[in-house]
């Protein structure tokens, strides 16, 4: 009898978590459904670069621009969280979220994969884009890459100038060695206003970062987790990754296996790895680069993970046939999460307007809407 009441009471909170998932997942798909002629709502593994890759498009009517994410971290997939800042966009957009490798369902589906360069996830976003290309012919396609996902946007903005209609970036990678040192003098000196004794410890174990062989994950680590907890990550909300992981238990795109992989601790030891190789060498490349098709950045005033300063500075230097740089007051590194209204406007009021006329001017047709 007392092994019973054992299983009931592990059982029993179980099945309500279940039951309760399964009561949001119903609620928010209930929200975002799309009711027009045309819609599409797809949510597909596609194989790229020899390995299934999870790929999903959702818009009211499939003949609009296509807007593909290009998501954070790396390994910060937005698919899980797009429902809670996503569904507007959708009457004029056909929004394609791909889960990039060591992320998210793709994570969930292969493993971890160690060993890869910007280089990769390059060629796997351009695979994607032409086969929407090849899929909606004639229709623009227009990337928004966020964090780290910008840094892929504009390597695939170099590599294929012609298959992209606009460009939008929030948090836009930079300098990134320039970048990381703007950002610890500065939390460092708030750190010092403040007080706040703990974080002055922390910060002054990495004086020299992030030269002198000082860059590692540790020191990474250390430098993010006194951002977040300042008001540098999120401005207003610390903890922000707890909101954000309720979010994705909410979301009907994702199984229980999809969501397991955020707590991988081998994928995000690799990501790290990959981000710290790559992205000291992006500048070297991308500093004045030519891009075919208009630009609009966006940056938050108190972003330090990719700091607005470095990042309009990287600006300055690109040529683009429109470009324009948006600072957000109160806005840190977590753009929709934080300014979805803000994010808004940039895409729909400035970035839309600038792809229509990119595309008269190119010949083509502009938004269907």
């Amino acid at each position: 009898m007392i092994l019973v009441w054992i299983l009931l009471a592990i059982a029993l909170p179980v099945v309500a978590v279940m039951l309760g998932r399964r009561g949001l997942q119903g609620v928010v798909a209930g929200r975002r459904r799309l009711p027009g002629e045309h819609a599409i709502d797809e949510l597909t593994t596609w194989q790229i670069g020899g390995v299934p890759q999870a790929v999903q498009l959702r818009g009211n009517d499939a003949r609009n621009p296509l807007l593909l994410y290009l998501h954070g971290g790396p390994g910060m997939p937005a698919m899980p969280f797009a429902h809670a800042f996503q569904r507007d966009w959708e009457d004029q957009l056909t929004v394609v979220h791909w889960d990039q490798r060591n992320a998210g369902k793709t994570l969930a589906l292969n493993g971890t994969e160690p060993g890869l360069d910007l280089a990769c996830y390059v060629t796997d976003g351009l695979e994607i884009a032409r086969s929407l290309a090849a899929r909606f012919p004639g229709q623009p396609i227009a990337l928004l890459g966020q964090s780290w996902g910008s840094a892929i946007a504009v390597e695939m903005l170099r590599a294929a100038p012609d298959l992209f209609a606009g460009y939008m970036a929030i948090g836009q990678v930079s300098d990134f060695l320039c970048a990381e040192r703007y950002g610890y003098e500065t939390v460092l000196a708030e750190a010092q206003r403040r007080g706040d004794e703990r974080s002055i410890a922390t910060l002054t174990a990495h004086a020299d970062y992030p030269a002198n062989g000082s860059l590692t994950k540790a020191s990474l680590g250390a430098v993010r987790g006194a951002e977040m907890k300042l008001g540098f990550g999120h401005h207003t909300k610390p903890n922000i990754m707890l909101k954000m992981l309720g979010t994705a238990f909410a979301s009907p795109d994702y199984r229980w296996r999809d969501l397991l992989t955020f707590f991988n601790g081998h994928a995000q030891a690799v990501s790290v790895d990959i981000a710290l190789a790559e992205l000291p060498r992006f500048i070297g490349r991308a500093r004045g680069a030519r891009i075919a098709c208009p630009v609009v950045m966006v940056g938050g005033e108190y972003d330090l993970f990719t700091p607005t300063r470095m990042a309009r500075e990287f600006f300055d230097t690109i040529e683009a046939p429109y470009k324009k740089f948006v600072e957000v007051p109160g806005m840190a590194h977590f753009g929709v999460n934080e300014k979805p209204a803000v994010i808004r406007r940039a895409l729909f009021e400035t970035l839309l307007p600038a792809v229509n006329r990119h595309v008269l001017a190119e010949g083509g047709h502009p938004s269907h809407q």
